[in-house]
């Protein structure tokens, strides 16, 4: 978390009271999404998350209710929530009309293009949904301010590097193209994302060779798994490309990278240091 964001946590707890508004009972499905409730000073009104929220970490204390993409109606009215805040695409399809029948007010985000217009769209409907518009205001405020503080370095660099990530997860491993929230954020980091496919596609070693990065983004959590960042040689053409050689491996935590969310600045910081040493 980066200058400005930080500033705005100190101001939201410390400038604005709470109103008298009746209290929801809201559930997320969506990491970024609850990561937004939080920083809106409104977690007090959660009452169940899915798999995707683990930040910030006090999120791991309440019910879960699975998978945003595999919701189980069941799952989310045995919580008794007034307001269900996901994403558009969210499943099964279903349930968006389940949820209307049971009475509970539904506000869906659309998710793509993982950009910084759409972020601040999205923070903007939360906080006009919560009664928190002016919070939103000052939040996206601090996110822009986070990011142009990067965009100004970038501005004095010669070269992009050419990076890839590679994103390994239950046995198997990809490779993040465009249209992905991973190529996003290494655009806004100044870096030249080399896949030029969309989406994610199988991990390849003869691509990889081929494609040899100057510098290859994975998960902190995907290091832990394999033992190391030592031991990310074990996947099959990466102690040839250049990333390799001259130890230009950057580590950066899932949530960060896997989701455009509130703390997009803390994800560009942390790929910029990485892409310009």
């Amino acid at each position: 978390m980066i200058y400005h964001l930080r500033q705005f946590i100190i101001i939201t707890l410390t400038m604005f009271a709470p109103l008298s508004y009746s209290q929801e009972r809201i559930i997320i499905a969506g990491g970024s999404i609850t990561e937004i409730i939080y920083l809106l000073q409104a977690q007090d009104e959660l009452v169940g998350v899915d798999m995707t929220s683990t930040y910030p970490p006090e999120v791991k204390s309440l019910p879960q209710i699975g998978y945003w993409k595999q919701l189980s109606i069941e799952g989310i009215l045995s919580l008794k929530p007034t307001l269900f805040i996901t994403w558009q695409d969210s499943g099964p399809s279903p349930i968006f009309a389940q949820l209307a029948t049971a009475d509970v007010d539904i506000l869906s985000l659309q998710r793509v293009p993982n950009d910084l217009t759409l972020l601040f769209s999205n923070i903007e409907k939360i906080g006009d949904r919560l009664h928190k518009s002016e919070q939103a205001k000052q939040l996206i405020s601090a996110i822009a301010s986070d990011v142009a503080i990067v965009e100004d370095k970038i501005v004095q660099e010669d070269h992009a590097p050419n990076v890839l990530f590679l994103l390994s997860m239950s046995g198997v491993t990809q490779v993040a193209g465009k249209n992905t929230v991973a190529d996003s954020l290494i655009t806004l980091a100044g870096g030249n994302n080399i896949a030029t496919h969309n989406n994610y596609k199988n991990y390849s070693s003869e691509a990889l060779i081929v494609a040899n990065p100057d510098v290859i983004v994975v998960t902190s959590q995907s290091i832990d798994a394999i033992g190391g960042i030592e031991n990310l040689a074990q996947f099959a053409g990466v102690n040839h490309t250049n990333a390799w050689k001259n130890k230009r491996i950057v580590l950066i935590d899932q949530a960060l990278i896997l989701g455009m969310g509130p703390r997009v600045g803390q994800a560009v910081n942390t790929l910029y240091a990485g892409f310009y040493p």
